[in-house]
């Protein structure tokens, strides 16, 4: 009988009646079928295609999941507590942006940050330290030196002052607002200051200034541009020829120019005496 018998769903209704009146019934197999004229084997090869194999292939399914158990999800759970928490340090000492450290070790943005989030606001408490592999943790020597022992004493003798002490504060990351950020970089730019000493006061790493600095187009002074010019020549040494100036303002139409005395031009008309033109002016500039 080919699998394609049983995937006839009006089939499959037919024998799982006859099968569960059978099971009610409390006949056996032959008398069953011969009440009501079925054949005995095909009523096996049912019977075993709806109950026995679906009975089995659950069986079946159990097994696998008892073989391929998943990981705690309490341990797998701490370590990726652990694994994000040691990035979300690891990229605050950086100085790098979200998106260049995540770009640089193949890390979802998304995911850093809602890790560092998290973290923050001490929902996740996780010391990833705690959890290296003891190939990790760095070297330490198994003899003690007698500065050793007299440290030993001095923890034994402050103690009690340490208990009594309250706990460190958690180091929160600090935010910066658009105004601070512009002071500061205002800082770097006077005269004898430079950006690592003004990081150095302030407690900033460098090259958060540095990208600062670039957000805000500081440093990035336009180049200079070369006007061309013209040198004027002074009355020592100017000559009979026309000045460079002179061509500034147009004659107009039926005027002429006359030169005074001190090298100034003026327009009169063209008929006028240069003399005459000369004595008015001088007259002129006489009055009060």
């Amino acid at each position: 009988m080919g699998r394609r018998l049983f995937d006839n769903a009006a089939k499959r209704s037919w024998w799982l009646v006859h099968i569960e009146a059978h099971r009610k019934s409390g006949l056996t197999v032959t008398k069953y079928c011969h009440q009501h004229g079925l054949t005995r084997w095909t009523f096996t090869k049912w019977r075993r295609e709806l109950t026995d194999w679906e009975e089995e292939k659950t069986q079946r399914k159990l097994a696998s999941r008892r073989r391929h158990r998943p990981i705690s999800p309490d341990r797998r759970r701490q370590a990726t507590q652990a694994f994000w928490a040691m990035h979300v340090e690891a990229w605050q000492w950086s100085g790098l942006h979200l998106r260049d450290y995540t770009a640089a070790l193949r890390l979802s943005p998304h995911s850093l940050k809602r890790w560092r989030n998290l973290l923050e606001s001490e929902e996740v408490v996780i010391d990833w330290r705690a959890l290296l592999h003891p190939s990790a943790l760095p070297l330490i020597s198994t003899n003690i030196s007698t500065r050793t022992k007299e440290m030993e004493c001095a923890k034994v003798l402050t103690a009690a002052i340490e208990a009594e002490a309250e706990p460190p504060k958690r180091a929160t990351r600090r935010r910066y607002t658009m105004e601070q950020k512009i002071a500061l970089l205002l800082e770097t730019e006077r005269h004898g200051e430079s950006v690592s000493s003004v990081g150095r006061a302030h407690g900033i790493a460098t090259s958060v200034l540095f990208r600062w600095r670039d957000q805000f187009g500081f440093g990035k002074e336009k180049p200079a541009v070369l006007v061309p010019v013209r040198v004027v020549e002074t009355r020592s040494d100017r000559s009979g020829e026309p000045s460079l100036l002179a061509d500034l303002l147009p004659k107009p139409d039926g005027m002429m120019e006359v030169e005074l005395a001190d090298g100034r031009r003026v327009f009169a008309p063209a008929d006028a005496d240069p003399e005459a033109v000369r004595r008015e002016v001088a007259v002129r500039e006489m009055q009060p």
